[in-house]
């Protein structure tokens, strides 16, 4: 079995994989977008009587058409200028060059198991689609409005006012300070009657706005395949953390491995079918009345923080196996024993080789400015 890896430089979800997946002996390569175009060399070639197939090349590693029974579409990237090009040359050439990896992957693998398949990946990333999907699974979901509106804003606002309403972006935004260095970010905020003041704010960056939900704690469910582990988040313990239980960095919330209730299993599970995924990391709210509502699903979600805070969530295992297996279910084993952990990674030094070679041997990769993580 031949497994692609679709990603970037200095990941370190990917990185862990790749040691899980040298640890259990599966063979795996991974192809870096940043690389195209000053190191990935990659072609397509198609004909009236041919197949079409794919090839390429970046250093030692190179691929083709046929060489890979499951793709892990990890995280995309863009592509990096070249020291030099002019902005003109760019202009076009960053064009083309996304043009050209976006064809790549579609022909790369296309019998292949994608994680996740890549039209399935496009419709998971917007957020209104899938709460109307979470809706028709029968999960619970707030009140929400889309909208850069400033009337149906302030109409919405007024009409949950009482309740009271919420602020998000639908790309969960980071940046740095040019002057300072220092790192921002914004997370769900509630919204105030003067935030509604200013036309320009509300139209000039369209938003999520929802009612806000009474929360008794929070869950992180991470889906692969037929398989959900569930983690327990007690954002309501911090004040920090109310309205965002990632929004305390200096201390983050330590998760608890829980059982799902077997209906909102099969909810979550069934919302992943609906949707396309083979793997997405869930975000669940439960009420003081032990009601379950859905927030969203991240079809590529950071998981591995859960397994190092709580170890009895085996991921970095069940990730291998998914991807050795093509599969992963109830009555799977999971591939390795209990040395192939996330804590055995972060100490076999492992991700510090791997930084230093993707740094002597891969174009590096900053996006300047703005950073958007999930």
């Amino acid at each position: 079995m031949g497994i692609l890896i679709l990603g970037f430089p200095r990941d370190i979800h990917l990185h862990a994989v790749r040691w899980a997946l040298d640890r259990i002996g599966a063979r795996h390569e991974a192809l870096y977008t940043p690389d195209l175009p000053q190191l990935l060399r990659a072609s397509i070639q198609m004909g009236p009587s041919t197949t079409p197939t794919a090839s390429f090349r970046a250093g030692e590693t190179r691929g083709a058409t046929g060489d890979y029974d499951v793709v892990w579409f990890r995280r995309g990237g863009l592509t990096m200028r070249p020291p030099g090009m002019i902005d003109a040359d760019w202009m076009v050439a960053e064009r083309e060059c996304d043009h050209h990896v976006r064809a790549l992957r579609r022909f790369l693998a296309p019998r292949a198991y994608w994680i996740n398949d890549i039209e399935a990946r496009e419709r998971a990333m917007l957020k209104a689609p899938q709460l109307a999907a979470a809706m028709d699974c029968g999960l619970a979901i707030p009140e929400t409005l889309f909208s850069n509106e400033p009337d149906d804003i302030r109409h919405f606002y007024a009409a949950h006012r009482d309740a009271g309403v919420i602020f998000k972006l639908c790309i969960q935004t980071h940046w740095h300070e040019q002057a300072t260095g220092a790192r921002h970010a914004l997370y769900t905020t509630e919204l105030r009657a003067e935030d509604l003041r200013d036309d320009e704010a509300l139209y000039h960056c369209p938003a999520i706005y929802q009612r806000k939900v009474e929360k008794a704690y929070e869950l992180r469910v991470t889906c692969m395949d037929q398989v959900c582990y569930a983690a327990r988040l007690d954002s309501q313990t911090r004040a920090k953390t109310r309205m965002d239980w990632r929004a305390d960095l200096a201390k983050p919330l330590m998760p608890t491995r829980v059982e799902l209730p077997r209906d909102v299993e099969e909810r979550c599970l069934a919302l992943m079918r609906t949707l396309g995924l083979a793997f997405g990391c869930i975000d669940l709210i439960v009420t003081p009345a032990g009601e379950h509502v859905f927030l969203e699903v991240n079809e590529m979600g950071q998981f591995l923080w859960v397994e190092m805070r709580e170890p009895a969530c085996p991921l970095l295992r069940a990730f291998a196996t998914l991807l050795t297996e093509g599969g992963l279910d109830r009555s799977s084993k999971l591939a390795g024993g209990d040395d192939v952990s996330y804590a055995a990674f972060l100490a076999s030094g492992a991700w510090e080789r791997a930084t230093a070679e993707d740094d002597a041997k891969h174009t590096a990769y900053a996006v300047p400015g703005l950073v958007t993580e999930a």
